[in-house]
C-alpha cells in the first residue's frame, strides 16, 4: 500500500478518494501500532508517511462534505492518537514515541467532530444523525455507527481534556437511539438506512428502509460498543456486539449473505462491480472486529460470564479471519497488489460464483451504483471506465485492484498479527 500506492511528495494516495484516503490513514496509523513491538523500524516509516498525510489531506474540501466522510476523518486522527499512546506505553526510556505530534492530530480529530456534530437532528425520527447536510434527510446506519464509535473514542482518547462527559452522553444518546430506529433486518444485519416517504408533506417518520446490507455497516459499531463497555461497564454492549458478529458469520447461505464459503464476502465481490466505496468496506469491518477482539483489561468492571463470552467467542472468530486473510493474500497479482474478491486466487478467469447474487429483493446498490436490479454483468462494465486498465481475471473486472482492495486484504493480515502476538484472545 505505501511502496506503490503511497505519493510522499503529496503526503497522499494519489487514486483515492477524500473519504477512502481517510481509512487508508487509519489503517496506516493502526499498523504502526501493531508494528511497533514486531519491527519497530517499519513503523518509525509508516509513522512518518502518516504525518506526511496529515499535510497531504484535503482537510478544507472535506469539511464541507457528508457526516459520514468528517467521521471517517476523526476516526483517522483518533487512531494516530492511540497509536502514539501505544508507543509511549511500550517503547524504552529514550526512544521516539513521536509524543510531539499528539496534539496535533488531536487537534484535527476535535475540529472535525465538532462539524459532525451539527448533524445530530431531533426534528425527524425523534433523533439520530442525518447523513448528509446537502441533500434531502436519511437517517443511515453507517453515519450514526461513525457518530457513536467516534464520540465513545473522543471521550476515551482524546487528551483535551481527557474524560470529557459530553462526548459520552453523546455516544449513550446516539446508541440508544440506533437499536430503537429498527435499522436492523430480521437475521439482525444493519441495513443501509432510512428515508422519509412523505417529507414533502410535513412528514417526519423514518418509515422507508433501504434493505441492502454492507459489510462496514456490520463493522463500525463494534469499536463503538467495545468502547462503551470500557467507559460504563456494562455488559449489554459486548453481549450485542458479539450478537451482530454472529449474525455475520451466520449470514452464509441467506438473503443477507456477507460470508461466503467462510470468507467475508461483499455482495458486489463476486459479480464485479465493486465501487470505490465497496472496495473500501471489507477492511474497515475487519479493522473494527480487531478493535473489539481485544483482550478486556481487569479495569472493565464486567460480569465473569461476559468476560468469558466475549474471550471464547473472539477466540472462535479466528477461523474465519485467518481464512479471509489466507484468501486475500491468494488474490495477489504480479505486483503484489491484493484484489477486491477474496473468494478467487488470482489468474482464475472464470468462477460459477461470479452469476452469484444475493442482493436483497426489490433493493437498490446505491454504495456501488448498481441501481434499480440491473445485472452484475451490466453494474460491472460500468465501473470499468473508472479503473483505465485491461481485463484480466476475476479481480480486474470492473475497477481491478485498487489502493482501496489492497487496504482491506492488509486489515485482514493485521487482525492475524494482533492474533498471533496475543492482541486478540
Amino acid at each position: 500500500m505505501q511502496e506503490q500506492l503511497f505519493d510522499l511528495k503529496s503526503g497522499s494516495w494519489p487514486r483515492g478518494i477524500d473519504w477512502t484516503s481517510a481509512v487508508l490513514g487509519t489503517h496506516l496509523a493502526a499498523a504502526s501500532r501493531t508494528l511497533t513491538t514486531v519491527d519497530l523500524g517499519r513503523a518509525n516509516k509508516y509513522l512518518g508517511e502518516l504525518i506526511a498525510f496529515f499535510y497531504g489531506q484535503n482537510s478544507e474540501s472535506l469539511k464541507l462534505q457528508a457526516y459520514d466522510d468528517i467521521l471517517w476523518v476523526v476516526l483517522n486522527w483518533l487512531e494516530a492518537v492511540q497509536m502514539i499512546n501505544h508507543r509511549v506505553s511500550v517503547l524504552p526510556a529514550g526512544s521516539w514515541t513521536a509524543e510531539e505530534w499528539k496534539s496535533t492530530f488531536a487537534g484535527r480529530a476535535y475540529e472535525f467532530y465538532q462539524i459532525a456534530n451539527e448533524g445530530w437532528d431531533d426534528k425527524l425520527c425523534d433523533g439520530g444523525m442525518v447523513w448528509s447536510p446537502w441533500l434531502e434527510p436519511y437517517k443511515n446506519a453507517i453515519t450514526n455507527e461513525l457518530y457513536i464509535s467516534a464520540s465513545i473514542s473522543m471521550y476515551l482518547h482524546h487528551p483535551y481534556p481527557a474524560r470529557n462527559e459530553t462526548y459520552l452522553w453523546n455516544a449513550i444518546r446516539a446508541h440508544e437511539w440506533l437499536i430503537q430506529s429498527n435499522m436492523t433486518d430480521a437475521t439482525g444485519l444493519y441495513t443501509d438506512g432510512f428515508h422519509i416517504s412523505n417529507l414533502k408533506l410535513g412528514g417526519n417518520r423514518c418509515d422507508k428502509r433501504d434493505e441492502m446490507v454492507y459489510t462496514y455497516n456490520q463493522g463500525v459499531l463494534l469499536s463503538g460498543l467495545r468502547g462503551l463497555a470500557e467507559a460504563t461497564n456494562d455488559d449489554k454492549y459486548i453481549i450485542e456486539g458479539l450478537n451482530l458478529i454472529d449474525a455475520v458469520l451466520s449470514s452464509e447461505g441467506t438473503a443477507g449473505e456477507l460470508v461466503f464459503d467462510g470468507i467475508l464476502t461483499e455482495k458486489c465481490d463476486p459479480g464485479g462491480y465493486c465501487s470505490q466505496n465497496g472496495q473500501t468496506f471489507k477492511g474497515i469491518f475487519m479493522h473494527h472486529l480487531t478493535a473489539f477482539c481485544q483482550p478486556i483489561p481487569t479495569s472493565i468492571k464486567l460480569k465473569s460470564p461476559t468476560n468469558r463470552n466475549h474471550r471464547v467467542s473472539c477466540t472462535r472468530y479466528k477461523a474465519f479471519i485467518k481464512r479471509s486473510a489466507a484468501a486475500a493474500l491468494l488474490t495477489r497479482n504480479e505486483h503484489g497488489v491484493i484484489g477486491s474478491w477474496w473468494g478467487v486466487p488470482a489468474g482464475l478467469l472464470s468462477s460459477p460464483q461470479e452469476k452469484h447474487d444475493t442482493r436483497p429483493a426489490g433493493t437498490q446498490d446505491i454504495e456501488n451504483m448498481c441501481i434499480s436490479r440491473l445485472s452484475a454483468k451490466t453494474c460491472e462494465a460500468a465501473q470499468r471506465p473508472a479503473s483505465g486498465h485491461r481485463r484480466g481475471d476475476l479481480n480486474d473486472r470492473g475497477r481491478g485492484r485498487t489502493v482501496e482492495s489492497h487496504s482491506g486484504g492488509l486489515a485482514a493480515l493485521r487482525a492475524v498479527l494482533e492474533l498471533e502476538r496475543g492482541g486478540m484472545q
